[in-house]
């Protein structure tokens, strides 16, 4: 699958009880042959992915939960295939 990694992250703050976090997700595009669609992915405490065209092995990245069902990878690993160009210069 592939995957168009862009430069915009968000922030949220939450707070359960005596707990908090942040989640922090970076903008993306996901593609396939039988769709196209904007979407976020977690990036955790990690560094965020570089913007630009990166592949996405769907079956490496899918696993049961306990339950039987399917679970998505946290953090899939994506092999970048193209960096974004820079943006031109304004004037």
């Amino acid at each position: 699958m592939k995957v168009t990694i862009l430069p915009q992250i968000h922030e949220k703050q939450w707070s359960k009880g005596d707990r908090s976090g942040v989640i922090r997700t970076q903008d993306c595009v996901y593609e396939n042959p039988i769709f196209r669609g904007k979407g976020r992915i977690d990036i955790g405490k990690s560094d965020p992915y570089k913007p630009g065209e990166y592949e996405l092995d769907l079956e490496a990245a899918v696993s049961l939960d306990d339950f039987g069902g399917l679970k998505l990878a946290r953090r899939p690993e994506m092999k970048l295939v193209r960096e974004a160009s820079p943006a031109p210069a304004s004037k």
